[in-house]
């Protein structure tokens, strides 16, 4: 689950360090346009012309190799392969108007992700990401057989079908923290699914069965491989690009989809044994949670509706979810509705088109390309949080302490100097309805956030 992690390197630390450091990395890294992934985005179409610099890339060959996609070997005519990557974000994060002093001002590593890929004949690999900054342990672990476009499987530990900016890499998000929608979705489980591409490309699905942890786990807690759940989740996802083979580049990049998942879940009452979430904001403090004595006791029921959309420069990416869930307290079981939403916009200044993925510099900095801008992007993003009256009715959440609804607006630019080297700075401001002693309002949460990420 994401929370506001320690502060690992001092304050004294310059940001001009990190700057120099990056521009550095930047130049070592080659001109390979394939970056390493926060695990993989098969799960996510991308809709792109294929230059013909890409298609001789299909041709590797035996032997050492490195560029921004990281380093390994390949033997077998360039069919099999072990690669190691990763990437790492240093953030800050600066809270305004916390009278409370909730939010504590810091400089931190948010994620240091190292990765290792074995592949075997273009169709058995095996993926291994751990995790080293708040949260010590294994986020992925799986093995995976690509036999067609249409069937392909993969088993082990890794991202549930679900949540559309769940699913997108954490090197390519337009914002540093993730909105309303994630709190709903599912994130790291144990499980397989099955997935592929149908109907000539244009739609892909996954179907799996996974452990059913809670919402927003990444099952990192207590041990290596954590499994918090009590139950079994089916979940499925469909996403099409229906257009993507029209001669009209306009509706070419329109994608929309949706998830669903179904299982059980039975926590208790004691300290640790609920299996029920905590709702946390943009600035990753602690919004809702259920009293003490609530558990989980039966059926959870999530429906999340997505689209994402890009053209040249514009990118546009929504997503609706609805959880439902049976939770008891004391003799009582109600079923219990959350919703929450998100609209997120960007447009590339200069230099590069929008996507799901990391954005791709035109021009990227380089040894060679030194005078290089790279390519900016803006960002704007609306989303809300909606709890259920009835919770709050049947005291299943404290009012004094739990909102009722949280508004979410946020800003932001970024910076791509290449494959390699991104810096965001944005700012969300969130409004709360309830959450405080006597039916007022939480005091609004305003944040500034600050990023330097290196990926390799």
């Amino acid at each position: 689950m994401n929370s506001l992690a320690p502060s690992f390197i001092p304050m004294k630390v310059t940001w001009l360090n990190l700057m120099l450091g990056a521009v550095l990395c930047s130049f070592l890294a080659s001109t390979v346009t394939v970056a390493q992934e926060d695990t993989s985005v098969r799960s996510q179409q991308i809709v792109s012309k294929k230059s013909s610099q890409d298609k001789k890339r299909k041709k590797r060959k035996s032997g050492f190799f490195y560029g921004n996609a990281g380093t390994g070997f390949r033997w077998n005519k360039g069919k099999s392969e072990v690669r190691l990557a990763g990437f790492m974000q240093a953030d800050t994060r600066t809270y305004f108007d916390d009278v409370a002093d909730s939010g504590k001002d810091n400089f931190f590593l948010r994620r240091i992700q190292p990765s290792l890929e074995v592949k075997f004949n273009k169709t058995h690999s095996v993926f291994i990401m751990p995790s080293f900054s708040s949260a010590l342990g294994i986020l992925d672990v799986y093995w995976e057989g690509n036999f067609s476009k249409p069937f392909n499987i993969r088993a082990g530990k890794f991202k549930a079908p679900f949540g559309l900016e769940r699913l997108q890499s954490a090197t390519a998000l337009a914002f540093n923290e993730r909105a309303f929608p994630t709190n709903l979705s599912p994130n790291r489980e144990i499980g397989g699914q099955i997935f592929g591409d149908i109907l000539w490309g244009t739609t892909e699905y996954q179907v799996g069965l996974f452990s059913g942890m809670v919402d927003n786990s990444t099952g990192l807690r207590d041990s290596v491989i954590y499994s918090n759940h009590s139950g079994v989740d089916f979940v499925a996802r469909l996403f099409s690009h229906p257009l993507k083979h029209s001669d009209v580049e306009l509706v070419k990049g329109l994608g929309f989809g949706i998830a669903y998942s179904y299982g059980t879940q039975q926590g208790n009452a004691q300290r640790g044994e609920s299996h029920l979430p905590v709702f946390i904001s943009p600035g990753q403090q602690s919004i809702a949670s259920y009293v003490r004595g609530a558990f989980a006791d039966g059926s959870r029921e999530r429906i999340g509706p997505q689209l994402y959309y890009s053209y040249g420069p514009l990118g546009v990416l929504g997503e609706y979810t609805v959880s439902q869930q049976n939770v008891r307290l004391g003799a009582v079981t109600d079923k219990v509705t959350h919703d929450a939403f998100q609209a997120q916009l960007s447009w590339v200044l200069f230099n590069g088109d929008a996507s799901f993925r990391r954005i791709r510099p035109y021009n990227p900095l380089t040894l060679e390309n030194i005078s290089s801008l790279g390519a900016v992007q803006l960002v704007g993003r609306y989303a809300v949080l909606n709890l259920d009256d009835k919770a709050f009715a049947h005291g299943l959440f404290d009012p004094d302490h739990a909102v009722r609804k949280a508004q979410d607006f946020g800003v932001g630019i970024n910076w791509y100097l290449n494959r390699n080297i991104k810096f965001q700075l944005d700012y969300n401001q969130t409004h709360f309805t309830g959450g405080a002693g006597g039916g007022a309002n939480r005091t609004e949460e305003k944040v500034l956030f600050s990023r330097m990420q290196i990926a390799f």
